[in-house]
């Protein structure tokens, strides 16, 4: 039995992703571990991150980043004019029957971000539990969190042989909307409440770089967000 638990921790990921594509993965960096990312998405955008653990519970995080970097049209970088910030602290660790419980806060949200709002907004204070189902290999997890009203967000992440991982996400998103979305000579579809659905595949390589691939907001959630394609490179290690 002890063999057979050992080949299943073998085939799941190895690397410390703290995201699956959007959603946070409830792990925190062991102490004097580092996470650095670096997102395209949409016309030429990018995003980079960057994490460090500071004790084996606790992480701390930067982001920057904004719309047209790549190409030949005028950068538009996020107007808030300073990083965002991550933190999370890893209540439980998954052993036995105990799953993974994070708490963390995230203030960086996702594709343009105008008047200060994102469009895919962020998750502020957050709470999230995962739980690895290891006859099916999958990673299950569960979060909500409070931004301008509570919301919740689920992942499952599926491991594959070779270190390749499939990897699905919904978040409700029900406060995702506001007045500031609004525009002169919108028709009432434009603010639709389906949630933002993703898929995404993601493949580790020597156990610290992780290379994703993404299709998100497949339900058609917003109009500036749908089908949008991002790719993501990490690397985590330790100093």
């Amino acid at each position: 039995m002890r063999v057979i638990l050992l080949l299943v921790v073998a085939c799941l990921p190895v690397s410390a992703a703290l995201y699956n594509i959007d959603q946070p993965v409830p792990i925190s960096l062991g102490h004097a571990e580092y996470f650095i990312s670096g997102r395209l998405w949409g016309n030429g955008g990018v995003m980079m991150r960057f994490g460090l653990g500071l004790w084996d519970r606790l992480t701390l995080g930067i982001s920057y980043g904004g719309g047209s970097v790549l190409g030949a049209e005028q950068p538009k970088f996020y107007d808030r004019y300073r990083p965002d910030f991550q933190a999370r602290l890893a209540i439980l660790t998954e052993k036995g029957y105990a799953p993974d419980l994070t708490l963390g806060f995230e203030s960086q949200g996702y594709d343009g971000c105008s008047l200060q709002v994102f469009q895919v907004r962020e998750k502020g204070g957050y709470v999230c539990a995962g739980k690895t189902v290891e006859a099916i290999r999958t990673y299950c997890q569960l979060g909500i969190n409070y931004w301008r009203g509570f919301d919740a967000f689920l992942a499952l992440n599926t491991a594959l042989p070779g270190s390749v991982e499939l990897m699905l996400e919904y978040d409700l998103a029900q406060f995702n909307y506001g007045d500031e979305y609004r525009r002169p000579g919108d028709d009432p579809t434009y603010l639709r409440r389906r949630g933002f659905l993703n898929f995404g595949v993601g493949w580790t390589v020597a156990g610290k770089v992780r290379l994703a691939l993404a299709l998100r907001d497949i339900l058609g959630n917003r109009e500036q967000t749908t089908r949008n394609r991002v790719l993501e490179v990490s690397v985590s290690d330790r100093f």
